[in-house]
């Protein structure tokens, strides 16, 4: 229910509470539907963002309480599990990676520029994406196969290039902004302190990548899988809830998971205050 339908029902109440002599009671006519409207569209926010911070740390829960299992104890049988190994290509089919075109079997990338936002500055995506072929987890020489597509990547940062307008990319940079039209070079600003005249001159490339012989975690649900090469167990991993590709331990996986909500659960904590301190004279007057 959005802000407005609230304060509309708060706003309902109002002609039916009245007294005998068929006026308003003095403690609901000095309610503030300005207030009152403002007061919930304050707290569905602070909801809303809690909610999300909910279940970021719910998947960061799980990823830690799954139980770690060896490729070579698969049996083809459908549960969630956790497996720690070596990443390896199936069928030697890997990816380019967007900066340098080495060989990966998952990528992320991120392209950004500084720009002028009011009094500041802040970094805004204008380039990004992320893609995995179907990769091999390899311990103790078995492996068992997974297939990312709908995974969430928690990978460390490969590859961070910051250039000012006019700098010159290096040639592993380069070779993407000719490739990709959305991402064209930048226009030469000019910097005094903090101001910026003309355009913004700072981009930021970012880049990670799971690469064939990394470490890797996966958390996901595995299933049958009858058509395994040799070489490979009976049972792969295409999906789960939830369904990570990391390239670090369980533990270092959940507090990478867990990091970004930080800000949404203090904004929903705030909003949610926020919006129960608007709403108490409102609350007390109906009791």
């Amino acid at each position: 229910m959005c802000a407005l339908h609230i304060a509309a029902a708060v706003a309902a109440l109002v002609p039916t509470a009245i007294n005998g002599n068929g006026t308003v009671p003095t403690a609901i006519s000095t309610v503030d539907p300005v207030t009152t409207a403002a007061g919930a569209g304050a707290l569905l926010l602070g909801v809303t963002f809690l909610a999300r911070g909910a279940s970021g740390t719910v998947n960061a829960v799980r990823v830690l309480r799954t139980t770690a299992t060896s490729p070579g104890e698969l049996d083809g049988a459908e549960r969630q599990i956790r497996v720690t190994g070596r990443a390896a290509e199936v069928d030697g089919e890997t990816l380019p990676a967007p900066f340098g075109g080495e060989p990966c079997l998952c990528v992320e990338y991120d392209v950004s520029e500084l720009r002028s936002q009011g009094k500041g500055q802040s970094w805004v995506t204008i380039d990004g994406g992320e893609a995995g072929v179907p990769f091999r987890v390899d311990d103790g020489g078995i492996g068992v196969r997974v297939d990312p597509s709908a995974a969430t990547f928690s990978l460390d940062v490969a590859e961070k290039v910051k250039l000012d307008a006019g700098e010159e990319p290096p040639e592993r940079v380069r070779g993407f902004i000719d490739a990709v039209d959305e991402v064209d070079d930048t226009e030469t600003g000019y910097e005094i302190g903090a101001l910026t005249i003309g355009d913004d001159p700072r981009r930021r490339y970012v880049q990670r990548t799971l690469r064939p012989g990394d470490e890797v975690t996966v958390v996901g649900d595995s299933e049958a899988f009858p058509d395994a090469p040799v070489g490979e167990v009976k049972s792969r991993i295409a999906g789960g809830s939830p369904f990570v590709v990391s390239d670090a331990r369980a533990r270092s996986t959940a507090l990478r998971l867990i990091g970004p909500l930080a800000i949404p659960i203090l904004l929903g904590a705030v909003a949610f205050g926020i919006g129960a301190l608007l709403l108490s004279p409102t609350i007390a007057t109906l009791v």
